[in-house]
């Protein structure tokens, strides 16, 4: 068939332009209702954020210009910031006693004012150790750890979303504490409608206490592990932050060669937080491991390492606070005096040898105080009171009795 508008005899002549107009608009009308089209959403009006008045007397708050401002206390020992560090609505704190104590007196956190919702609270008003080195106990070694306890009591409300937590932070540098680079441990006594960030991996017991672990997932040198406690509480007294710190290492959480360079407590506030208040806080630590007598249970004895003929033998003296009676606890379970470390080698009594990394001189401290080997499952008995001089200890299965208690030193 010709074309129509091909000229030639015979020929319809080419019709003009416009003939076509209105086919043209019906074919663009149905274009624009039959084909998909990038849909541009309505501008949407940004929630102005009212910022909270000037502080009055006694108030510390945030501001544009300076979101961490801090203050002494006790007499220098401990610093409080209301640190709103992801929210533009500001909060105030005040010391509340001259000593550790702060309140929040106002909050203009919510969620309109939340910088950034998935990066966390808004801000984290807290009391926390000095910052720099040689100003506080910190930083420690976490290997070379003695010891660390935290006592803490809270004044708490109802209204709001916030938690009630410490935050303990672990540095690769023994001079500085990065808190975007550092490992972080956090210990909540309360989630009031939060629960913590990460998947849930099992519980923990410390002192007697249930908590709940939340690990967050590794993309950085700053890590996060959270311990919730089963049951919420309002205080807490010689939290061991050291039983803590040994499993957030376990875990992976803490590098091995890290320090412990702050701990802060506070409270992380999404919404509200007005009336919350730190009402007393105190923070021990030490380095070095628990050196010292080993005593039994039986009155007036302790381990001693002065057995007549043997130099390996290990037996119980009066105590006498000599060197022969002061023991050090290693981290890794070892048991050492002068270099030497004791050992279960299966002959029916410990000995004192060179010390190795094999299990037969790793020992544990139970709940009802016997020392048992790790590796053999037996404990160290004391036979009973001694002659001058020392009665060689021996190794027997594993039972409540007072000739297997012992108190290591704390």
């Amino acid at each position: 068939m010709p074309h129509p508008f091909a000229p030639g005899t015979g020929r319809r002549l080419p019709r003009p332009w416009w003939w076509i107009a209105p086919t043209i608009a019906v074919v663009l009308a149905l274009c624009a209702v039959l084909i998909p089209q990038d849909r541009k959403e309505p501008a949407r009006a940004t929630p102005a954020v009212t910022p909270l008045p000037a502080a009055t007397a006694g108030e510390i708050c945030s501001t544009g210009e300076n979101r961490y401002p801090s203050q002494p206390v006790d007499s220098g020992r401990y610093l409080i910031n209301p640190n709103e560090w992801n929210a533009t609505g500001g909060l105030c704190i005040s010391a509340t006693d001259g000593g550790t104590g702060f309140r929040v007196t106002r909050s203009g956190i919510g969620p309109a004012s939340l910088t950034d919702p998935d990066r966390g609270p808004g801000a984290y008003p807290h009391i926390s150790t000095q910052l720099q080195p040689g100003t506080g106990p910190l930083p420690i070694a976490v290997d070379n750890l003695r010891y660390a306890t935290s006592s803490w009591r809270t004044t708490q409300v109802d209204g709001g979303v916030y938690n009630v937590s410490y935050d303990v932070w672990y540095s690769t540098s023994r001079t500085s504490c990065s808190f975007t680079e550092s490992a972080e441990l956090m210990i909540w006594l309360r989630g009031n409608g939060k629960t913590p960030f990460g998947r849930q991996t099992g519980d923990l017991q410390v002192g007697g206490t249930s908590y709940h672990v939340y690990e967050a997932p590794k993309k950085s040198s700053h890590t996060l592990i959270t311990y919730e406690m089963a049951t919420g509480t309002t205080s807490v007294t010689d939290l061991d932050l050291r039983a803590f710190t040994r499993d957030a290492a376990q875990r992976g959480y803490v590098p091995a060669g890290s320090y412990l360079c702050a701990v802060q407590a506070g409270f992380e506030i999404w919404d509200g937080g007005a009336g919350l208040s730190s009402d007393s806080f105190s923070f021990q630590a030490a380095a070095g491991q628990p050196s010292g007598a080993i005593t039994s249970a039986l009155p007036g004895l302790c381990l001693d390492s002065r057995v007549a003929g043997d130099p390996a033998a290990i037996g119980t003296g009066t105590c006498d606070g000599t060197p022969a009676q002061s023991w050090t606890m290693g981290d890794d379970g070892s048991i050492g005096q002068g270099g030497r470390c004791v050992e279960d080698p299966e002959l029916g009594f410990p000995v004192l040898t060179g010390c190795t990394a094999r299990p037969d001189q790793r020992w544990r401290v139970t709940a009802t105080g016997q020392l048992a080997n790790r590796d053999t499952g037996r404990c160290i008995e004391n036979p009973g009171a001694a002659p001058a001089g020392a009665g060689q200890v021996r190794m027997r299965p594993c039972e409540a009795r007072t000739g297997q208690e012992w108190h290591p030193p704390a």
